[in-house]
């Protein structure tokens, strides 16, 4: 049984808001499909209640486990679930029209890659802990990063841009606490800025035709050229590198960290356009007007926004919104979840759902500050990093400030997986508060 000191010891707040937003979740998820009409959004949010209940369960089984433990294991876990997302980039199949991988068990389906995504935190956060290094040294950097690397390879190949893409803020917030350099963490902004415009003109170029003489059109149309680029840069910041370990130099790394960084960017960049899908590419142009492809990429954002800014300052009621009922807005139960909530609650329920999402993060990094266990500290920082840019993604996505990626609302979009990732990481959350003063 549960004893008294047990109760005494949950963060209640952290429970009262996640049991909150996953009620306004459920709430959402019946309105989106509360339309006779559309077969294939009605009656989910009973399975969406299974699933909170056994996310429920779940969470409250890890608050019962030390999270030590689970860094014992850590490796174990992160080689589990990365083979298993081998397993499933392999033989899985796509649900509901969707390109992304899933594994498909008789009457219910996995997403491997939401797990994959708190299994390379736990991992990261043991490492920093064992490897008590000093972080400012860029060599320190390759571990970590090729860690995280290699999932979002794996996803990316399912095709998943969203989730691949949530890898990199998570990783990058955790080395920022960790105690690395701001400089280099500038430089894996630069990495991945470069990985992604080249793909992304390559793309706008052949989408809308353009035929000119530009000498870099030329220069950067073909991805052998490249390729070619990136091989001879990684040569001279690998010869300067080595130069510099033999002579002590500091000015060589002027020379060998600059060259390694682009370098990097644009061995990626070959990646993704050969990797990503056209439309995953579109989709990123899209954002930015979503007047080149109104009746493709671009439709989902017009229509969230229609519903978002018809919804004005109170919204038009519960199971009265019109873009929502009359099925002009696109995946209403999952990715576009908030425009339903927008429409039907008005800027005050967005608003009212965004604060309880606040609410969830600030408890997050105040538990972050108050454990004195290191481990502890940054794994709850990564659990709330997943959170917020999800939250940030998701959310801009729908307003238009975002590319449209795919990723689900937390607690809110319909979906098994992230609904019990997001319970098994509160629990885990709650476990570093009822634990936080016992190191």
């Amino acid at each position: 049984m549960v004893g008294k000191d047990f109760l005494n010891k949950i963060d209640f707040v952290l429970l009262g808001a996640v049991l909150l937003a996953i009620i306004f979740g459920i709430l959402m998820v019946y309105s989106a499909g509360f339309d006779s009409g559309d077969a294939l959004n009605r009656g989910l949010y009973k399975r969406q209640i299974v699933w909170a209940i056994i996310g429920l369960i779940l969470a409250g089984f890890l608050s019962t486990i030390n999270y030590r433990i689970i860094g014992r294991y850590a490796l174990h876990i992160y080689v589990f679930f990365l083979f298993i997302l081998i397993i499933t980039t392999i033989f899985g199949r796509p649900i509901r029209g969707s390109s992304v991988r899933w594994l498909t068990f008789g009457f219910f389906s996995i997403q491997p890659s939401e797990f994959m995504k708190l299994s390379t935190v736990i991992l990261l956060a043991k490492y920093f802990e064992l490897k008590e290094r000093d972080l400012k040294d860029f060599k320190e950097l390759l571990i970590p990063s090729a860690l995280t690397l290699l999932p979002v390879l794996v996803i990316i190949k399912q095709p998943d841009l969203g989730t691949a893409a949530i890898f990199i803020p998570v990783l990058f917030v955790m080395l920022f606490v960790g105690g690395a350099s701001v400089s280099h963490l500038i430089s894996i902004v630069l990495i991945a800025a470069i990985a992604i415009i080249f793909p992304m003109l390559l793309t706008y170029w052949e989408w809308e035709g353009y035929k000119g003489n530009n000498f870099i059109i030329q220069l950067f149309g073909h991805i052998d050229v490249l390729f070619s680029i990136a091989g001879i840069l990684l040569v001279v910041a690998l010869t300067a590198f080595i130069i510099n370990y033999i002579v002590n130099k500091k000015f060589l790394s002027k020379i060998y960290i600059p060259s390694a960084v682009i370098s990097l960017g644009l061995f990626l960049s070959v990646v993704i356009q050969n990797w990503f899908k056209i439309y995953q590419k579109k989709r990123i142009l899209v954002f930015l007007n979503p007047d080149l492809d109104p009746h493709g990429a671009g439709y989902n954002i017009i229509q969230s926004k229609i519903a978002i800014g018809s919804g004005g300052f109170f919204g038009k009621g519960f199971l009265k919104g019109t873009q929502t009922q009359l099925g002009f807005l696109p995946e209403k139960t999952s990715d576009f979840i908030f425009a339903v909530v927008a429409e039907e609650f008005g800027f005050l329920g967005a608003g009212l759902l965004l604060v309880i999402f606040g609410l969830i993060i600030y408890r997050g990094i105040q538990i972050a500050l108050s454990t004195r266990d290191k481990f502890g500290a940054i794994l709850a920082t990564g659990i709330v990093a997943i959170l917020f840019t999800h939250i940030l993604v998701n959310v801009g996505m729908v307003i238009g400030i975002m590319p449209v990626t795919g990723l689900p609302l937390p607690f809110l979009s319909y979906g098994g997986s992230n609904l019990l990732m997001m319970m098994i990481s509160m629990g885990i959350l709650n476990n570093v508060y009822m634990n936080r003063s016992m190191f």
